[in-house]
């Protein structure tokens, strides 16, 4: 006699959809005449069946449930096991009348094929493919109570509800729990392990070891946040209504004085790679702009509510206004700390935000000059003022003078920092791929890591890991091929009608193709399309990524894009985004490939702490300017980059050119002196 489930429970967690359970040895996994229907009709699909077919086979389907008085959501049972024939006997004395003999004998014959289809799907993995979403479905389809689960497997109640519920995933000896969960809930081995990110799960590289080497800017970075903590700003009512007003302002094209360079473009957010937050969308489309302005004035405003030493101590309450842009004084204090903080380094972040402070107070421009009425919310600010703004002027000019002048004073000190100071750089860029850069040639590095990883393929039995693997193996030697920025690939897609970013041109040849719109700097270097070649030995990866992974990776029938995560982490719902009728597109997300390749590159390269996608394009730039001194038009044509940009980020590589110049001329001058010592 099973105890029933109690109401928090229930609430929790489903009940069971039926009393009656597949007994162990008929079934290996619990599963509905919905789920049997949906993925049964698929199945035949995939094995050549014909559309009309399927329909007549899921009639019958239909016609078993209803002349045994089930529901589609029953659990399939002992009448599809050890006790079939009794039912099967008894669906034929009632189809006896109510159909023609020759339909009878046609849903007969059709019933016996889903008996062969259903033995087939319980050898198949059909759960869905998220773990919360996974455990849920066995939870509510067993027999068992949820007590009775938490009791036999070892794993308490609270835990089951709190993964089962999306909100988070077993971690560190409790993934060693779930093979007792798994046999308790009558699973195939690895059903819901499979299910977990690989990082918490052993890896297809069985006998790698991992580097665990720590970068000097990850200790800092350590350090900083032992120190602060999270000390951003975050959006209230009235900085929310203010960014929307910035936005709003920033993405019109139309305005006066709009330029190219003061404009913000938006995208549809299916053409977004990265994480969408608040401070980016606008009119049911996304900035990404808006996040890069959002990250640096969110870090001034949350330091202005730090408590002394460290920051200003100003309640919440009054930090939340884009008006303390405008405070000069206050604006240089929050650069000092910024410097102090990095080590007293004047680095490319802290330029970037005073230069970002300036422009919201440029005249005609700026988001703060435009906006007197931003007076209001800081009744404490004392205005600066000259000669040139009478007593009787108005708000509007004593808050536009009052900008001008801040503007000038933050300027001053930006270009006394950046003179006597220098702009640093707050980490070593090169220090993650130091152990490819030290090579001879470091592009044969990076190819060697790529082959060693197509060396290190799992055994197919474990599926998702083998389909990861081939995954792991096509993203890589993209990144090599074409080395184009993540957020690239992040949204790169593939139809097979020829209409996605990835097309396929005949057998075994590929082309990538994007619209300058699609690129971060398409007022720059990408203002053209991009339409190339996809190197030939990369051509059968993508065949065999196409055909034996993607189909079984997650959310493969939801999403055209090509590449997607083996397993996803608890998704919690973007509120904001619901609100507004968005939703982000389901496939892997840039940051899913950096923490991947990051994984990747520590485990199969020695002595390496891994590096992300960026690295790819600085180890190919550095290795063609090694072999090509000088060719830093054809890197910018690579990379799809301004030549301004490629000069500025390998410019350091000249001095090694002329040296190189250098040592030859000295080499042919010492060969020229000894043949004519010979021939005296």
């Amino acid at each position: 006699m099973f105890e029933p489930k109690s109401e928090n429970e229930a609430a929790e967690v489903a009940t069971s959809i039926s009393s009656v359970a597949a007994s162990p040895a008929s079934t290996s996994q619990a599963m509905t005449y919905a789920q049997l229907l949906h993925h049964g009709c698929a199945y035949l699909e995939s094995e050549g069946m014909a559309k009309q077919q399927v329909k007549n086979l899921a009639s019958a389907l239909r016609l078993w449930v209803d002349s045994h008085g089930y529901s589609m959501a029953k659990v399939v049972a002992e009448e599809f096991g050890a006790s079939f024939d009794a039912f099967f006997t008894r669906f034929c004395d009632v189809i006896a009348e109510r159909l023609a003999i020759r339909t009878q004998k046609d849903r007969q014959e059709q019933l016996l094929r889903w008996r062969r289809v259903a033995d087939a799907l319980r050898h198949k993995d059909t759960l869905p493919a998220a773990f919360s979403d996974a455990l849920l479905q066995c939870l509510r389809q067993s027999p068992l109570t949820l007590r009775q689960i938490a009791r036999e497997s070892g794993i308490g109640v609270h835990s089951l509800q709190y993964w089962s519920s999306g909100r988070g995933q077993p971690r560190g000896e409790a993934v060693n729990q779930l093979p007792k969960l798994e046999a308790v809930l009558e699973l195939p081995k690895a059903t819901l392990i499979s299910r977990l990110p690989l990082a918490r799960r052993t890896r297809y590289a069985r006998g790698v070891e991992k580097n665990d080497i720590t970068t000097s800017f990850t200790k800092v970075r350590r350090a900083q946040m032992a120190r602060v903590g999270h000390y951003a700003m975050t959006f209230t009512p009235r900085l929310t209504q203010q960014w929307t007003d910035l936005l709003r302002l920033k993405t019109d094209r139309m305005r006066d004085e709009a330029r190219g360079r003061n404009t913000w473009r938006v995208k549809p957010i299916e053409r977004v790679g990265m994480p969408v937050t608040p401070a980016m969308v606008i009119n049911g489309r996304v900035c990404p702009t808006g996040a890069v302005h959002w990250a640096n004035f969110s870090s001034y405003l949350g330091w202005l509510k730090l408590p002394a030493p460290e920051g200003h101590s100003m309640d919440a309450s009054e930090a939340d206004t884009l008006a303390w842009l405008a405070d000069p004084d206050l604006v240089v204090s929050y650069a000092h700390w910024r410097i102090n903080f990095s080590d007293m380094k004047f680095h490319n972040g802290v330029n970037v935000f005073l230069q970002l402070v300036e422009s919201y107070l440029r005249p005609k421009t700026g988001f703060v000059w435009l906006r007197h009425d931003l007076l209001k919310t800081v009744p404490g600010l004392e205005l600066l003022s000259d000669d040139s703004v009478g007593d009787g002027a108005s708000d509007r000019s004593r808050w536009q003078r009052h900008c001008e002048m801040a503007r000038r004073k933050i300027r001053a000190f930006r270009e006394r920092a950046e003179d006597t100071m220098g702009v640093r750089l707050s980490r070593d860029p090169t220090e993650r791929i130091a152990v490819i850069l030290q090579d001879e040639f470091p592009l044969k590095r990076l190819v060697a890591f790529v082959e060693t990883l197509e060396r290190s393929a799992p055994p197919p039995a474990h599926h998702r890991d083998y389909c990861a693997w081939i995954r792991d193996v096509l993203m890589c030697r993209l990144f090599i091929s074409n080395p184009l920025r993540v957020s690239q690939y992040a949204v790169m897609t593939f139809r097979a009608d020829g209409r996605g970013n990835l097309l396929r041109v005949g057998p075994g040849q590929y082309r990538i193709k994007f619209d300058a719109a699609d690129f971060k700097n398409e007022k720059g270097a990408a203002h053209m399309p991009y339409d190339v070649a996809v190197d030939p030995l990369v051509a059968p990866w993508i065949d065999r990524y196409l055909a034996e992974a993607r189909p079984y990776l997650v959310d493969a029938d939801e999403t055209d894009r090509l590449l997607l995560a083996a397993a996803v982490g608890p998704r919690k719902a973007k509120s904001f985004l619901e609100r507004l009728g968005m939703q982000e597109n389901k496939g892997w997300s840039a940051g899913g490939m950096l923490h991947r390749l990051k994984v990747l590159t520590s485990t199969y390269i020695e002595s390496c702490p891994g590096f992300g996608p960026h690295a790819f394009r600085h180890v190919i730039a550095t290795d063609h300017l090694r072999r090509n001194p000088g060719d830093y038009l054809n890197v910018a044509t690579l990379l799809h980059d301004k030549l301004e940009t490629v000069l500025k980020s390998y410019g350091h590589l000249r001095v090694a050119d002329g040296l190189r110049v250098l040592s030859s001329g000295i080499r042919e001058a010492t060969s020229q002196l000894a043949a004519e010592r010979k021939a005296a």
